[in-house]
């Protein structure tokens, strides 16, 4: 579904789930689009063959798994995220599925992974042909938009700000029920807020992200809710390891960041999540390790 921002702007809302994601097309003298992630059916509304530029807001699968349509576009992402899309040992280690056995004893990655329909992932089959700096300005002809580099999510995760249209497209700030999200390698719950931080003193007055399917006419309050999870999460687990030691496994199976583990990849990420946290109170001489891998609050 393509809705309008403006003559030039249109947002593109997936009609599929959380493995897909909402895009930004420009429709300008250069045709551009940010993230590849939205269903067939709605890519192929705006004829990705034409397309000039993809704009990436960072390297996850749902973001880039429709770029296969736009044959003729030349492809962009910040550099600290091109490592994780150059073959499949960087795939791999860029979202943390090489500690998946260590973590999800038992558990097949590859039946996990087709529950999510990520099965045909594969090898990233994506040619990068420059990268995106923090403060760029890109000129499509009527419309201009500023690249923030806004790092958590990924090291090289993107916002893009559309000065004259006064809308800020927030990629996976994804303002969600489930976020915020920062299960991978590379990812920075310290980060995250920094970079929510940034988003609220530039005070926008309409925001869409990548996976909720509506502007957000008041974003400052719920960008500001959304930044406070990441303090309460430090403070769930916190008041776990006061009452007693306990390893990572353990921990995890709480639900201190995820109400339900409705597939492996959700327990799989809270473990990526808790890892960070513990690290976070670690940091502030909260927890500190203790035998056998427990985790104990100090």
């Amino acid at each position: 579904m393509v809705v309008s921002i403006d003559h030039h702007v249109k947002l593109v809302f997936s009609e599929a789930g959380f493995m897909f994601c909402n895009c930004v097309f420009v429709d300008d003298d250069i045709k551009a689009i940010i993230d590849t992630g939205a269903d067939v059916k709605s890519l192929n509304a705006i004829k990705p063959d034409q397309i000039d530029m993809v704009l990436y807001t960072h390297h996850h699968y749902d973001h880039t798994r429709g770029h296969r349509f736009f044959t003729g576009a030349q492809t962009y992402i910040h550099a600290d995220d091109t490592q994780a899309l150059s073959d499949w040992d960087e795939f791999m280690y860029y979202n943390s599925i090489d500690r998946w056995d260590e973590l999800m004893p038992g558990i097949d990655y590859r039946e996990a992974a087709a529950q999510l329909g990520i099965e045909a992932a594969g090898k990233p089959d994506i040619d990068i042909h420059g990268v995106l700096t923090d403060g760029q300005v890109l000129d499509f002809g009527h419309t201009k938009v500023e690249v923030l580099h806004t790092p958590g999510h990924s090291a090289g995760h993107c916002c893009f700000w559309f000065p004259d249209q006064e809308f800020l497209f927030t990629g996976d700030i994804c303002l969600t029920q489930a976020g915020p999200w920062y299960g991978e390698i590379m990812a920075s719950p310290d980060q995250m807020i920094q970079s929510i931080d940034r988003l609220v003193a530039l005070n926008p007055p309409r925001v869409c992200s990548c996976h909720i399917n509506e502007i957000n006419t008041d974003p400052k309050a719920a960008m500001k809710e959304f930044r406070q999870r990441i303090i309460k999460r430090d403070e769930r687990i916190y008041a776990f390891l006061k009452k007693k030691p306990a390893d990572l496994h353990e921990i995890a199976e709480q639900h201190l960041i995820y109400r339900l583990h409705p597939t492996p990849f959700v327990l799989f990420w809270e473990k990526l999540m808790v890892i960070k946290h513990l690290e976070r109170l670690e940091k502030m001489g909260m927890v500190k390790t203790v035998e056998d891998g427990l985790f104990t609050a100090v």
